[in-house]
């Protein structure tokens, strides 16, 4: 725009100076007005030309970016519509989700009230089974005492009789008269007595009153012998009553061994019931003997495979409390870990197992409780 308003001032300049200017003058102005027209015309063709490119440019461009902009308007309109529902849809999720949290809760608080119930009403059985076995226990511990005591008896007894019996035959008896000690006439004759034979009791040390001929009858002698042996034989079985105590014992023994033998026979045989009672014979037999942890343990055995694991623990239990330096103490304390296992009771299981391993570090078992304590 400055340039046609400089190229119109040099027009109207020009246009007065020709009135007042000479004839050269008025052509050097012609050839400077037209080389301004020619100026005039090259720019009109090359600025506003260039100008008028770069308004068509412009142009499209902002085509392009009105294009551009109605494609992200609309996809900014979709996605807020992709948004809108997206978050309708998550909080549709989120309510399921919530009710089936609420459900599940309900029904695990449900659960666990349940397993509450049942392990109440366990620990009542477990409570009544040792108050039981504490009974029986002690029932058997008096009825062993009894028998002790009875058996003492019996055997103060049997040392009083064989006391009478030997100040009995301390004293010199003289013996009923025999075929060679007795005199024609028929009297009673002084018997004189052999040392070297054994002395004996005789019922009675008054002299026979003599008979008449024909009707005494003189005994035999065989029948006189036996008569001789007879306080002999009972003197021998005073000695015989005198140790009572250590038949009992040699009888209590021998049944001891049958019982636990027959209940190993039994267990082999998965006669469980049964090889239970043998068991419980040989223990109460011989409550402290040397079968005793034995007879526990696989009573303990006996009745974790009939699937009666509260009452087995029991059993262990008296194994690792009364028998604790015995070899099968750590089978007991692991049995017993698997047996709260086989209880869902995994938390006692694990104080169990690590119990075992640390009381019974180098055994065996305490390996077998380490794996099991991994897998818990």
């Amino acid at each position: 725009m400055k340039t046609l308003k400089h190229i119109a001032a040099a027009g109207c300049s020009l246009f007065l100076l020709t009135q007042c200017a000479t004839q050269d003058e008025v052509q050097n102005l012609q050839r400077q007005l037209r080389a301004v027209n020619q100026r005039v015309e090259d720019v009109r063709t090359n600025t506003v030309g260039q100008m008028q490119k770069r308004q068509a440019n412009s142009v499209n461009k902002l085509d392009q970016v009105e294009d551009e902009t109605s494609r992200i308007r609309s996809s900014i309109e979709e996605n807020t519509s992709q948004n809108a529902q997206f978050r309708d849809q998550v909080n549709q999720n989120i309510s399921k989700l919530q009710t089936s949290v609420d459900s599940s809760k309900s029904s695990q608080e449900a659960k666990i009230s349940e397993l509450n119930q049942k392990i109440s009403v366990l620990e009542e059985k477990l409570a009544m089974v040792s108050e039981n076995f504490s009974r029986a226990q002690q029932e058997r511990i008096a009825e062993a005492e009894k028998r002790a005591q009875a058996a003492a008896q019996k055997a103060e007894a049997a040392k009083q009789k064989a006391a009478q019996a030997g100040a009995a035959t301390t004293q010199p008896v003289p013996p009923p008269p025999t075929s060679a000690s007795s005199q024609s006439s028929g009297t009673t004759g002084v018997v004189k007595v052999n040392p070297d034979s054994k002395k004996t009791k005789v019922a009675s040390a008054a002299p026979a009153a003599p008979e008449p001929a024909p009707a005494k009858k003189t005994p035999e002698p065989a029948k006189e012998k036996e008569q001789a042996a007879a306080p002999a034989k009972q003197a021998a079985a005073a000695p015989e009553k005198a140790a009572p105590e250590k038949a009992t014992a040699e009888k209590t023994a021998s049944s001891t061994s049958d019982s636990f033998s027959s209940g190993m026979n039994q267990f082999k045989d998965k006669k469980y019931k049964d090889a239970y009672k043998s068991f419980e014979q040989s223990l109460s037999a011989n409550p402290n003997g040397s079968q005793a942890a034995k007879s526990l343990y696989y009573m303990g055995e006996s009745l974790y495979n009939q699937g009666e694991y509260d009452l087995a623990i029991l059993d262990y239990q008296k194994v690792i409390s009364n028998h604790g330096k015995d070899s099968l103490a750590p089978s007991a304390l692991l049995k017993q870990g698997m047996s709260f296992e086989k209880l869902t009771d995994h938390e006692t299981a694990k104080i169990i197992y690590k119990k075992l391993i640390n009381d019974y570090g180098g055994s065996s078992e305490a390996s077998q409780a380490k794996d099991r304590l991994g897998k818990l």
